[in-house]
């Protein structure tokens, strides 16, 4: 059976024939199915012009429109169906001018059914042969181009890596492969950055989605005049793009920004949760200096904090200078980060960041992007001082909603908020890790102060060292553990004296002394009184 089902139409002007024919062809063994049976050549050019099937059964001899007209007509026409002649003359002209038709079979009337069937599979095998090769062909080609679109995308993402580990002046890894199918004669880096409104509503779903389309946005437009669009985006809503155009679309490339820029507002009108920018790195002759207008752009976006957002930057139209005065407070930042840690003081943490992103401190034309790049490393630094692997996920969090400040202002608040409540929560860990022994312990003294407890005992029930125990202890409830346990002895000591007619002796063997001449000692160094005294005065 053929692998796919195949069109047959059938053309004879003798209507008994062209019905035997239909009768004798094998439809289901060969998994055929007939489109029509005609009985005129005028007819049968039409449905193969309109319909295009995939086998044509056709007599010779027809008025007007004979079968090799009709061949030749539909080769004409770029149609590649599969064509049978049938004809009741043995004429040597019809099989030679059928030949040069590319005919797939001639055969002579009256017809066999054998021959006909015969001459159908080897056709559809044929056709079988064809559609495999046509299908490995297809798929190749789709591997070669999907493994060349995978090389160009991972050779930008590879320059933004290099640049976010190293520094993008040290990015130096050039494709080769790349470099040749890039062939205008400029190169330039766009960032589009998405920075979303509302922090706390971020959604990495939406926020896929939203990439994707942009980046739709980015193709459609400026693939009619890029040469080459290469796109990389970023878990940070920085989507980049290199192009590689002619000189003479130099303009026409900053038109084209412009109007890529008005279409991606108009398609994020629609959430009121983004707002886009986008950055411009200057044009480049050489490939290898590729690199630089990527940082360019990346640059030229992060400056939106003074210029604002919402809009084209071009790297080339800021004028800013490397904030060196940043740097070196940040070198001062560094121990009252870590000094503020040790303490857990949030005030230390704040004061020192509002100091550090006061404007006020820095000239006016400073590089924004120095704000990130030290947003950055305080995150770094007091995540990676509270050595804690648990908080891995907050420390990417919070970088990631940096990159979200559009303002210098918001950017020093992300701080202090996110840094404080992370201080303020280990500090509240500390106090329940420290706090939890000593409820352990005064919970087992409520259970069994009638029985002989040592400190060793209680700090062994607690899992801690006797000494560790005692001093955190003695932190914790501002009183030695043996005091304790004889304050909580005698409280219980007095109530029984209160609510019992047990013996002074009773009731001191009940609390866990059972010399009563040392439990009244005990008692009257505690309370004042002696047991008897007391239970006078309250009975």
């Amino acid at each position: 059976m053929s692998e796919k089902k195949r069109s047959v139409l059938i053309v004879d002007d003798e209507y008994h024939i062209a019905r035997l024919i239909f009768r004798l062809i094998n439809w289901e063994e060969m998994n055929l199915e007939c489109m029509d049976v005609l009985y005129n050549g005028e007819a049968a050019l039409q449905t193969v012009l309109e319909k295009k099937p995939d086998i044509v059964i056709t007599d010779v001899k027809m008025p007007k429109v004979n079968g090799l007209d009709l061949i030749k007509v539909s080769r004409d026409n770029g149609i590649d169906a599969s064509f049978i002649i049938v004809s009741g003359y043995k004429e040597f002209e019809y099989a030679r001018r059928a030949l040069a038709y590319d005919v797939e079979d001639y055969i002579l009337k009256p017809i066999n059914a054998k021959e006909l069937n015969d001459a159908l599979r080897r056709i559809c095998s044929k056709m079988d042969s064809h559609d495999r090769e046509t299908t490995i062909k297809e798929k190749l080609h789709e591997e070669v181009v999907k493994s060349k679109n995978i090389i160009k995308r991972d050779f930008l993402k590879n320059i933004i890596s290099q640049s976010e580990e190293r520094g993008m002046s040290e990015a130096s890894d050039i494709s080769e492969e790349v470099a040749g199918s890039l062939s205008g004669d400029l190169y330039r880096g766009i960032d589009i950055k998405l920075d979303c409104l509302d922090r706390n509503k971020m959604d990495p779903k939406q926020d896929k989605l939203t990439v994707e389309r942009v980046k739709e946005l980015v193709e459609t437009i400026l693939s009619e005049i890029m040469d080459e669009v290469l796109i990389c985006e970023r878990d940070t809503l920085h989507i980049y793009c290199l192009f590689n155009y002619d000189k003479e679309k130099s303009k026409s490339v900053r038109n084209y920004i412009s109007e890529l820029l008005l279409k991606i507002k108009d398609y994020l009108m629609r959430f009121d949760r983004y707002e886009v920018t986008i950055g411009i790195g200057n044009e480049k002759t050489e490939f290898a200096d590729i690199r630089f207008s990527i940082l360019e752009s990346y640059r030229a976006v992060c400056n939106r904090m003074h210029l604002g957002s919402g809009r084209l930057i071009y790297f080339h139209t800021i004028s800013v200078e490397e904030n060196t005065l940043l740097k070196d407070k940040m070198e001062e930042a560094k121990e009252i980060i870590r000094s503020s840690i040790e303490k857990c003081s949030r005030d230390a943490l704040t004061n020192c960041i509002d100091e550090l992103f006061n404007e006020q401190n820095y000239p006016n034309n400073v590089d924004d992007t120095d704000y990130y790049t030290a947003a950055e490393q305080i995150t770094d630094l007091f995540f990676d001082d509270l050595k804690q692997e648990n908080l891995e996920s907050q420390k990417k969090a919070l970088k990631l909603q940096c990159q979200h400040c559009r303002r210098l202002l918001q950017l020093s608040r992300l701080l202090k908020q996110n840094l404080g409540d992370c201080l303020d929560m280990i500090l509240i860990v500390a106090e329940t890790k420290s706090t939890k022994p000593i409820r352990q312990a005064k919970q087992y003294v409520e259970e069994h102060y009638r029985e002989k407890i040592l400190l060793d005992d209680i700090a062994e029930v607690v899992g801690l060292n006797p000494v560790y125990f005692s001093a955190l202890f003695k932190k914790e409830t501002d009183m030695n553990f043996s005091t304790y346990l004889i304050n909580v002895r005698m409280e219980k000591a007095k109530k029984m004296l209160m609510t019992t007619n047990d013996t002074v002796a009773a009731i001191g063997d009940a609390v866990g002394y059972s010399d009563q001449k040392y439990f009244s000692q005990l008692f009257k160094k505690v309370v004042g009184v002696k047991p008897a005294i007391y239970r006078r005065l309250h009975s």
